[in-house]
């Protein structure tokens, strides 16, 4: 029996030559089952159900590739390692493998897989992987540091976990955060915060209070001890002010109040008709003082001009005759009075007021202790004393 098996063999050994050495005698061959059915576009067909074609088997293509292979010739490479085990064939002057169905198992698929949890997918040293799109880089993932970057935008649908410690975990922004479509809630009292120190974003806890809207109330008419109130509405709260007093803050009113405290004006202050000093009530004069008024006084030892803060001006004329300047009269200064009196200086040095005094320019003093109490009325200065 293995006598005619080998017999077989040898006459399909020949066949096979015979054809691929003798073009002009066949212009197909088949082997195998149905010698006599052949398909018109094969040159060369194998029949049968219980044989197969077997090729070449090479450990190596080191010899092979000395004969300057051409594409299309098939090799099964049966290397020691298994790894490399397969079916090649020589294309643009490389072996490149078929892969088998067992191979594609363990490769991704465009169109998706079904997966069972185990698998990974990026590399196994420390190489940075890249994802592109039209050839740029879009997102890398440093292979030492796993830091993630993205090129440009991020549109996030669900949620996004930075999972780290409370000390180093980050997520950077190089520029601006948008959030869009966020869901409204109306009882939550957290909100974000910026660290402006490192320019991390935390979480606070702030007043549910804050969160309501506020309207200005009407001018209170009684006192409260701090000034403002606040009445509490649902969504929401309405300031009021209050009137000051004599021991509570507050605003100013439009009738009759009392303040307490010393209080300083910065400019002016003015009274359009009565004022009381010393006292409580109402004035019985323009100006009503009741206890002791200070005036401005100042000494001078040479000429001088009358400042607007001047009101008596004690002067000495020990050192030579001394001018002393008024200024020129106006409506500013109306009813303006000045005191000048000489202290110093006897006879031999005169103390000289220059201005329009009544029809004169000047008015001079020569006598020690004497003294000048001048009034505009705006138009000129009037001698009072």
């Amino acid at each position: 029996m293995k006598e005619l098996y080998s017999i077989r063999i040898i006459k399909i050994f020949f066949a096979i030559a015979f054809a691929l050495t003798s073009g002009s005698a066949f212009s197909q061959l088949k082997v195998g089952s149905n010698p006599t059915q052949i398909n018109k576009s094969s040159i060369l067909e194998l029949e049968s159900d219980r044989q197969g074609f077997l090729l070449p088997r090479l450990i190596d293509t080191a010899a092979i590739n000395t004969l300057t292979p051409p594409d299309g010739m098939l090799i099964y490479l049966s290397s020691a390692s298994a790894a490399g085990r397969g079916l090649y064939i020589r294309k643009s002057g490389i072996w490149q493998r078929f892969v088998t169905d067992s191979a594609v198992l363990n490769k991704w698929s465009k169109a998706g897989d079904v997966l069972n949890g185990t698998e990974r997918m990026g590399s196994l040293n420390a190489q940075t992987l890249r994802l592109i799109t039209n050839s740029l880089d879009r997102l890398t993932i440093d292979g030492n540091t796993g830091n993630i970057n993205i090129a440009n935008s991020v549109a996030v649908n669900k949620s996004l976990a930075v999972a780290d410690t409370t000390v180093t975990g980050r997520l950077g922004v190089a520029d601006s955060v948008n959030f869009r479509s966020l869901n409204r809630n109306t009882a939550l009292t957290e909100v974000l915060v910026i660290d402006t120190a490192d320019g991390s974003v935390r979480r606070r806890t702030i007043a549910a209070d804050a969160f309501k809207n506020w309207i200005t109330g009407t001018f209170r008419t009684t006192t409260n001890a701090n000034g403002l109130s606040k009445i509490a509405g649902t969504t929401t709260d309405t300031l009021v002010l209050h009137p000051a007093s004599a021991t509570t803050p507050g605003g100013v009113s439009a009738v009759t109040q009392t303040f307490g405290g010393h209080k300083t004006f910065q400019d002016s202050a003015t009274a359009a008709q009565t004022l009381l000093v010393g006292a409580t009530g109402n004035a019985n004069s323009s100006l009503q003082v009741q206890g002791s008024v200070s005036f401005a006084i100042r000494t001078v030892t040479a000429s001088t001009s009358v400042i607007n803060t001047d009101y008596t001006l004690l002067v000495n004329a020990s050192g030579g005759t001394v001018n002393i300047t008024l200024p020129a009269p106006s409506n500013a200064i109306t009813g303006r009075i000045c005191i000048i009196k000489k202290i110093a200086g006897g006879l031999s040095n005169d103390v000289i007021v220059n201005g329009p005094i009544e029809d004169g320019t000047s008015f001079s003093l020569y006598n020690d202790w004497t003294v000048l109490k001048v009034q505009t009325d705006g138009n000129r200065w009037y001698v009072i004393k």
